[in-house]
């Protein structure tokens, strides 16, 4: 760790095995990873692909097996305590472990951090999460929605540098959902590095930079959005025809024809082997003019199926 300015988060060859009843199975396999400071870095994969695994180690509730992790420079072993400073944690699970009305719980864990009275944020964290009317009510009798939103309130208690949000809007309504991003996206353009995990793709479509897709506790592929979206990401061309379309027209090696309806012809493609201006090109060679036409943009769903089947 000789770099002045290392990530945010680091990995380095990281293992877990989970033992019972004389078996084992394997969490995390030799795993090694790096975020930067000031990303929002998406964590995606199916239910059991190690996500969570990842996250408890990192917050200090799972021991690992092997390897090495650093939260923003700061070995986890040598200093554990020093290391949860750095990082707060919204679990997916929703769990409340306190009797005190919301505002007071918050004053409470800002005191567990040790950060005095008049440096605490309770009030500001209440109002940018929409809590401030729930301040004397008691986290247990809140909806769902706002037991989340609590959550998130708690996890930011002590200004941590980096904030893991592990399924954050799972069951929440659209309102908080909004409000929640709002406010990721204002501590992000702060300096907080976000980490998401998400089985809503759309979202971490819109709101990350740089993506980690894991599987049966492997790496599968991690790059910068912009990369995925170009590499891996199959266009729709829709063309609008001067004549009747036909589901037999010639076209470009990697242009696939979807449907051929009228005068409309949908094709998908991939920037790899076509592009537009070719397949224009290439119809009109055949006798095939475009009067209109229109991109139908990949999404982060089409292209986590890609990888995972990959």
């Amino acid at each position: 760790m000789t770099d002045k300015t290392p990530p945010a988060i680091l990995v380095e060859n990281l293992t877990k095995v989970y033992n019972s009843s004389g078996s084992s199975k394997s969490a995390l396999n030799n795993i090694t990873l790096s975020i930067p400071k000031g990303s929002i870095f998406a964590l995606l994969g199916p239910n059991g692909a190690g996500k969570s695994t990842l996250i408890n180690i990192l917050s200090g509730t799972v021991i690992k097996t092997s390897g090495k992790a650093y939260i923003n420079g700061i070995d986890i072993d040598l200093s554990p305590q020093s290391a949860k400073y750095e990082i707060g944690i919204v679990p997916q699970e929703i769990t409340l472990d306190t009797f005190f009305p919301v505002k007071k719980a918050l004053e409470i864990y800002a005191g567990y951090y040790g950060i005095r009275p008049e440096h605490r944020r309770t009030d500001e964290i209440l109002e940018a999460l929409g809590l401030i009317d729930k301040a004397n009510a008691m986290p247990r009798n809140l909806s769902g929605g706002m037991k989340r939103r609590f959550l998130v309130a708690k996890s930011m208690v002590h200004s941590p540098g980096i904030l893991v949000l592990d399924e954050p809007t799972a069951g929440v309504d659209i309102e908080l959902r909004d409000q929640l991003w709002d406010y990721v996206k204002y501590l992000n353009n702060q300096g907080t590095t976000i980490i998401l995990t998400t089985h809503y793709l759309a979202e971490a479509e819109a709101l990350c930079d740089r993506v980690a897709f894991i599987n049966h506790g492997n790496i599968v592929l991690e790059d910068k959005k912009v990369n995925l979206m170009q590499n891996l990401g199959t266009k729709q061309l829709i063309l609008e025809l001067t004549s009747l379309a036909s589901k037999t027209v010639d076209l470009p090696k990697g242009v696939e024809i979807m449907s051929a309806i009228d005068n409309k012809l949908v094709v998908k493609f991939d920037d790899q082997t076509s592009n537009i201006t070719s397949i224009i090109s290439h119809l009109g060679k055949h006798g095939v003019n475009v009067q209109n036409l229109t991109i139908d943009q990949p999404d982060f769903e089409d292209i986590f199926k890609k990888v995972m089947a990959g």
